[in-house]
């Protein structure tokens, strides 16, 4: 066994503090408590309202996912105005809903609902197998149940039943269309 050593090309070396580290792009890995003013504005708008757990989530989901994922919420710009949009499961009581909140110039939120979504749900089953997740710009295409194909142009929302995306909510026509992928 021949040893190798291997030289730096500096010969000073400096100290630095500790700098918070990123995990890539990947927009659901990131802290889990949602900006104060969005908090704020769903506490305005949706009182009776809060944002699901990750302990909400089904022990098959965790099967299919990693535990640092963030199924709950994600964040994006969906309509291209540079300002933050953020896709949200909320639950009251064994309710469950999909928001999403696109950010306005004067730093609050406009919301839409997904009201056309049935999930059942049982808080002390922690039974949820839905999630929701970023849709980057690409060719979506779906064979069944009808074939169809949506361009999608900038980012979106993927709706998640355990790996399989079942919609996509995405920005045309100034507002929030959904593209139905079962």
């Amino acid at each position: 066994m021949v040893p190798i050593w291997l030289m730096t090309a500096c010969n000073e070396r400096t100290m630095q503090a500790p700098v918070a580290t990123t995990v890539g792009h990947n927009p659901n890995r990131y802290t889990t408590l949602l900006p104060q003013t969005l908090a704020d504005y769903l506490k305005i708008v949706l009182p009776q309202w809060h944002v699901v757990a990750k302990a909400d989530y089904s022990k098959t989901w965790w099967s299919f996912y990693d535990s640092s994922d963030n199924p709950c919420w994600a964040r994006t710009d969906i309509n291209d105005d540079q300002l933050a949009d953020y896709a949200l499961w909320l639950k009251k009581d064994n309710q469950l809903r999909l928001v999403i909140c696109t950010g306005t110039a004067s730093h609050s939120f406009d919301h839409y609902t997904a009201n056309d979504l049935h999930v059942t749900f049982n808080e002390k089953e922690h039974n949820l197998t839905m999630g929701v997740a970023v849709a980057p710009p690409a060719q979506i295409d779906v064979a069944y149940p009808r074939i169809q194909s949506l361009i999608l142009k900038s980012n979106g929302f993927a709706l998640m039943e355990l790996e399989e995306r079942t919609r996509i909510f995405y920005w045309k026509n100034d507002n929030i269309q959904t593209f139905y992928m079962k």
